[in-house]
């Protein structure tokens, strides 16, 4: 096995501490409306060239003198070994559709090795994405990033942990791309697996054991399984890994609706639950919940710093990519005189973003560290009202429509590859 490289892409805009957001702007981080939709057909041909407010000739990664040459030997060998990629971030991660997009795209110009992490967000009262479900008719206590701590339990590398109220109890997870094994992350008491049916037909399985992780072999590829557990005292269960090959390229995401930079700080061990993905590749997209807030220049700068050396710390041979937030937009607030009451008004630009983006360009260029400037790609200033006018930006002015998540993932995925033949 290659040894674990680690590429961090971190969509930035400041630290949890300097965030004051409330009534409409609370409203959209922790409960933000999405156009659902099916998960996205792969094809040959690029939406984004359609839109000249984009910059597509600037979609390169600024590589601030790091070498990228190992990471792109990584991926040169999928074929012999699996290349696993970890995407972390906020809403627009939760959603999974760039996320989903660049996933296809990289399934069909290498292979797919599993859908990878699945996480019981629905489970904890939160949308989920649409290639898979996860349902239970078990009860349980539920802890979420934003939330936390809510029961008194741990958070884990998730963002999500699910506490069964029973020792006995039972998950039935289905995925649109089949799988051959399930990895489920946990921790607590000791846990086992009782039996596995797929499409409600028992079926012979083998189980093996990890730190805080059930590996659960299948005889073939399934799309519908439930499993039947029970534990020996108290168990949080953070999420599942479906894999379907034991090479090709793996994408995982990890996103958590109004998440920042030190909410995931604040995940005690989440460096080292990190490691146990054994990514080579972590795009990590946070930020728009800080520009919503106070922004302090000096405290989004530290907070990226805690997140990269823990991340850092137990992954050593990481490679790290800063990508700047897209410009957006917020409802401008105020109080008529003599009212407690916070009233809304018309939506202007978020400035907040320009600023968030000099520090990650900062950041970059300080420690020679890559960066994917996003913002000066999507259009830079003044760009937001051209993504509304084109049906790519969506009701809330925050997050993209459907089509708009698609052009970001192109987008990115293109940036990505160009730079790793380059590195060659």
């Amino acid at each position: 096995m290659s040894k674990p490289l680690i590429i961090l892409a971190l969509y930035v805009f400041a630290s949890s501490f300097s965030v004051r957001a409330d009534g409409d702007d609370a409203a959209m981080r922790e409960n933000p409306e999405f156009e659902m939709a099916d998960t996205f057909a792969v094809t040959a041909v690029r939406h984004y060239p359609v839109y000249d407010f984009i910059n597509a000739a600037d979609n390169r990664i600024c590589l601030n003198g790091a070498d990228w040459s190992a990471v792109a030997a990584g991926l040169d060998n999928f074929e012999d070994d699996m290349f696993t990629i970890l995407h972390i971030g906020d809403s627009h991660i939760q959603a999974d559709f760039a996320t989903g997009c660049i996933r296809n795209l990289f399934g069909e110009d290498y292979i797919s090795a599993g859908r990878g992490l699945i996480v019981p967000l629905k489970l904890a009262g939160t949308n989920q994405p649409v290639d898979y479900s996860i349902i239970s008719k078990s009860e349980f206590d539920c802890n979420k990033l934003l939330k936390f701590p809510l029961h008194g339990g741990p958070m884990g590398f998730t963002g999500v942990a699910v506490t069964p109220q029973t020792r006995d109890f039972e998950f039935n997870i289905k995925a649109e791309q089949p799988f051959e094994k399930i990895k489920v992350h946990y921790s607590g008491g000791a846990m086992f697996v009782d039996r596995v049916t797929d499409m409600s037909e028992p079926i012979v399985f083998a189980l093996q054991a990890g730190e805080n992780r059930l590996e659960i072999n299948l005889p073939m590829p399934c799309r519908d399984v439930t499993l039947n557990l029970h534990s020996l005292g108290s168990v949080d269960i953070y999420g599942f890994e479906l894999v379907g090959d034991i090479v090709g390229v793996m994408y995982h995401a990890i996103g958590n609706n109004g998440a920042t930079f030190d909410n995931y700080n604040n995940i005690s061990g989440f460096g080292k639950a990190v490691s146990g993905l054994n990514p080579s590749l972590i795009i990590v997209s946070l930020g728009t919940n800080e520009a919503f807030g106070r922004l302090d220049r000096g405290n989004m700068y530290r907070s990226i710093g805690t997140f990269v050396n823990d991340v850092r710390r137990f992954n050593p041979s990481a490679t790290i990519l800063l990508v700047t937030p897209a410009e957006c937009q917020r409802r401008r607030s105020y109080r008529r005189k003599g009212s407690r009451r916070r009233r809304y008004g018309a939506y202007g630009i978020n400035e907040n973003i320009a600023v968030a983006r000099d520090v990650i360009l900062d950041y970059g260029r300080k420690n020679n560290i890559a960066v994917y400037d996003w913002y000066d790609i999507a259009g830079g200033n003044r760009s937001s009202d051209k993504w509304i006018a084109n049906g790519l930006l969506s009701k809330d002015r925050v997050h993209y429509t459907r089509k708009g998540y698609e052009v970001q993932g192109e987008l990115l995925y293109d940036a990505l590859i160009n730079t790793l033949n380059h590195a060659r």
